[in-house]
């Protein structure tokens, strides 16, 4: 499968002292001692996530509806 861009959900809670970060739609959750690495801790479990071919044949649908489309593009012509 081609590389694609995906915009994903991701909501952020503050857990004790570590702030966990949820993908509702793939149940995926990571963790972090700030907002940042936490982002970064599920960024990372997603792509490996996502990475598998079964994972990308089960969830197709899913992925496709939080795909980026790519944008055209245009050209600017001077005369």
């Amino acid at each position: 499968m081609a590389s694609v861009k995906l915009e994903l959900p991701v909501k952020i809670e503050k857990e004790g002292n570590l702030f966990v970060a949820i993908c509702e739609p793939f149940n995926i959750a990571s963790q972090g001692i700030s907002k940042e690495i936490a982002l970064e801790n599920i960024r990372e479990a997603l792509e490996l996530f996502l990475s598998d071919e079964d994972v990308l044949e089960m969830y197709q649908d899913l992925i496709s509806s939080y795909t980026v489309p790519e944008k055209e593009e245009h050209f600017i012509i001077r005369s």
